[in-house]
């Protein structure tokens, strides 16, 4: 079956459009992504604001003509952390079905990091070793650790890229006061997943932070999905261009990589939240990967499909 699986995050809506075996292996056709930024100030007020919405909407109505034109059996769609803390989350569900004709399914935290990991291990041969996946959003963080298509443990954690940046950031780059605060935070926050059980041999980040990272550390501008697909890298390497964001305005962070475009004023903060999971699980190296929510999802829903 062909499916549209919209992934509506904090900073991104993300969409694949793929199709999907009996064996649960998708075949990616294209990938589309927007940076309408949904979630803006949600951490503090916890209402999506008007602009807001109808940015997501819009983004919405255009990924629907999109999933039309490449004839998809099915478009489905979820939303992450800042649409499930907002207040007036039913009022963007019910815009979504009036003005774009799709619903859309409002995922807790635990499902979030469960369907990350499904989507990280989608492609991966080697099932049984020991992995833990790392998803940093705009809104939230979700840690996930297990082997096979199912995590033996999971967390969201309330740290996401955008969050830190608005709770700790008056300017960026920031002061080194600011930064101090907002690890201390991470620091705090990180230690309620269990990294003395989750003892793995590998581990993904999954997502645009990682990705993005990815494509700095190689000096690559234009996004090549070859180069962010189980990428190695290590922590001193990310600790490089964490050492580099720190220096950096927005507009120079801009000028690293195109995939940098619609994050540049929250990367550091992601690349902050990304280097201290790596420190408190022990890991030297992780892999980066593309492979996230959007491909759990669109497993999960076919599995429910299948169970009809």
């Amino acid at each position: 079956m062909r499916y549209a699986s919209i992934d509506i995050g904090t900073n991104t809506i993300l969409m694949l459009v793929g199709e999907i075996d009996g064996g649960l292996s998708i075949s990616r056709l294209n990938d589309f992504y927007e940076v309408p930024r949904v979630g803006k100030g949600v951490s503090v007020s916890k209402t999506l604001g008007h602009e807001a919405i109808m940015r997501g909407v819009n983004v919405l109505k255009k990924y629907r003509e999109i999933a039309l034109k490449y004839k998809v059996d099915r478009v489905v769609a979820s939303a992450t952390s800042a649409i499930r803390d907002a207040e007036n989350r039913l009022e963007f569900v019910d815009l979504v079905r009036e003005k774009c004709g799709m619903d859309v399914e409002v995922i807790d935290g635990a499902t979030e990091a469960r369907l990350g990991f499904m989507g990280a291990m989608s492609a991966v041969p080697d099932k049984i070793e020991p992995t833990l996946v790392i998803d940093i959003g705009g809104g939230s963080t979700e840690l996930s650790f297990g082997t096979e298509m199912e995590p033996r443990y999971t967390k969201s954690l309330d740290i996401g890229a955008v969050r830190l940046t608005e709770k700790f950031f008056t300017s960026i780059p920031p002061n080194s006061d600011e930064v101090e605060k907002a690890i201390e935070y991470i620091r705090e926050v990180a230690v309620l997943f269990p990294f003395s059980k989750a003892r793995a041999s590998r581990i993904f980040a999954v997502a645009g932070t990682a990705t993005t990272i990815a494509l700095i550390a190689q000096k690559k501008y234009e996004f090549d999905l070859d180069a962010v697909t189980n990428y190695e890298m290590s922590r001193d390497a990310l600790r490089g261009v964490l050492d580099e964001l720190r220096k950096m305005s927005p507009s120079q962070v801009r000028k690293t990589t195109a995939a940098a475009e619609g994050r540049e004023d929250v990367l550091l903060a992601g690349a902050l939240i990304l280097f201290e999971i790596l420190k408190a699980s022990g890991a030297q190296t992780f892999m980066t990967t593309d492979r996230g929510l959007r491909y759990g999802y669109m497993i999960h829903k076919h599995r429910q499909l299948l169970a009809r």
